[in-house]
């Protein structure tokens, strides 16, 4: 019988694989895709991949994969690249020493925390949003939140987009673009701002996310539109779902081999259609609630699995992408346990992409008092995980031996009183939504709850805060560009 503290045992701190465990997996990956194969619908993928030496049997559309091409394609990635802002200010390099945050997309509804229900999404929370996370200081990269209700279908992904464009000057990140008309209405926009297709080509204003489905498919629509992202080197943040129990094995190793596979042969198609076109390694895994059959975003399997394929996509030397986005079902201290856990995990381990701000309810609902919240968590986040600098400037030995000891000396053992002090502790983290009070001044001030002071930040910002817009008439060019395209 185990003992008590055996419940208490946990893994070495930081890594979640050891070097021999990802080469197994990897190792396995490219074991399943040569033998078994991956089934791709895609017809553009297919004669790319053909001509560059995969095996295709088009009658079932599954095409494996010689390890050795595997290996070959996925070399010819860029190994560092900048998603780049509609202002270089906002640049950000994925060069494996940066964490950033993103919202998410593919929300249906709104909650609305003074009545405490959920409306569906319009437009106007595009625009909401995308103005929130333009002021919210430590969101890097802006994904729209919403699939809005109040326009036609078919202008979904194309308007949003435009909107996201025309509002913030950070990166923007597109998602749920299901067929090639999309992709090339979004690069036609992109490449109006940057001046041409060519120079989007070296200016990655626009990154776009492509899923794989589990096990080991490839959809006809989103990868067509991955090879259309690919010919435009728009960088491709390529997410694996892989459900334990579900969609992959019920191990953690089993899942990360499907969802290494299935990403593999992503890659490998964009590099045989595309060579030297920018990919992204991206994972939002999860388990099954063994009692329903739900999908579990934010449990502990989910947090280390997202480690692991962190760890992953390191192994074959590109950049990392992964999911925050809690289960629970309204903001609140349920929804900030989950988040919290997963911001600072994957910032302890160094994911350069994670995305899921001021989602609710598994990335289906906009919470604008989450976005405030979660922008907070970031930041306490990013200041945990920054490195800490010993050097001679910041022992400072020289003012410890002055100061000397408590309550003896001229400064009785004080450090306040210092010019470096009064310098150094302009860098300590103050939040813009919490601040640090006694409870008295608390009080005095309503006692008001922290997400009744989140929603009063949300509200502050859509009034005060004024997104530096796009020229006039390059916004009025976008707006022909959606209206003129071919979709329907």
């Amino acid at each position: 019988m185990a003992g008590f503290a055996d419940r208490f045992r946990v893994r070495e701190p930081i890594r979640v694989l050891r070097e021999e465990d990802k080469k197994r997996i990897h190792e396995a990956a490219l074991d399943v895709m040569e033998t078994v194969g991956v089934r791709i619908h895609s017809g553009k993928a297919k004669n790319s991949l053909r001509r560059a030496g995969a095996l295709v049997d088009d009658r079932t559309s599954v095409v494996k994969f010689p390890a050795d091409l595997t290996q070959s394609l996925v070399s010819k990635v860029p190994r560092n690249i900048v998603l780049a802002g509609r202002e270089k200010e906002f640049d950000l390099p994925l060069d494996g020493r940066h964490c950033y945050y993103t919202t998410d997309g593919c929300g249906i509804t709104v909650w609305e925390q003074k009545t405490r229900t959920r409306r569906l999404a319009v437009m106007q929370d595009i625009i909401d949003s995308a103005t929130i996370a333009d002021w919210l200081p430590y969101l890097s990269i802006y994904e729209p939140m919403v699939v809005p209700s109040d326009i036609p279908r078919h202008l979904h992904v194309t308007s949003s987009v435009k909107e996201s464009f025309d509002i913030t000057r950070k990166h923007v990140a597109s998602e749920s673009t299901s067929s090639t008309e999309e992709a090339k209405v979004q690069i036609k926009m992109a490449s109006e701002i940057v001046g041409s297709l060519e120079e989007l080509r070296k200016r990655h204003l626009l990154s776009a996310m492509v899923c794989t489905m589990s096990p080991l498919t490839l959809d006809e629509h989103a990868t067509d539109a991955g090879m259309t992202w690919a010919e435009a080197h728009v960088p491709v943040h390529i997410t694996g779902m892989a459900m334990m129990g579900v969609s992959s094995p019920a191990t953690y190793a089993g899942n990360l081999v499907v969802n290494h596979a299935e990403t593999l042969a992503m890659v490998s198609a964009m590099q045989a259609h595309e060579p030297g076109s920018p990919a992204i390694y991206g994972s939002v895994l999860s388990n099954m609630d063994p009692r329903t059959g739900a999908i579990q975003l934010s449990s502990p399997e989910s947090l280390v699995l997202c480690g692991a394929a962190n760890e992953m996509a390191k192994f074959v030397h590109l950049p990392s992408y992964g999911g925050m986005g809690p289960n629970a079902k309204v903001p609140g201290m349920h929804s900030c346990l989950e988040n919290g856990m997963i911001a600072m995990y994957c910032a302890l381990l160094g994911q350069e992409v994670n995305n899921g701000i001021g989602m609710l309810d598994c990335s289906t609902v906009l919470s604008y008092e989450q976005m405030v919240v979660d922008d907070d968590i970031v930041g306490r986040t990013l200041k945990s995980a920054q490195e800490i600098e010993v050097s001679d400037a910041t022992l400072h030995l020289d003012i410890i031996k002055e100061v000397g000891i408590l309550g003896m000396g001229p400064k009785k053992g004080s450090f306040l009183g210092e010019r470096a002090t009064m310098k150094e502790v302009r860098e300590f983290y103050e939040s813009y939504l919490f601040p640090s009070e006694p409870f008295e001044k608390w009080e005095a001030k309503g006692r008001k709850d922290d997400l009744t002071v989140a929603k009063e930040k949300a509200d502050w910002i859509l009034k005060s805060h004024q997104p530096v817009r796009l020229d006039k008439d390059i916004s009025n060019r976008l707006d022909r560009i959606v209206k003129e395209s071919t979709l329907h």
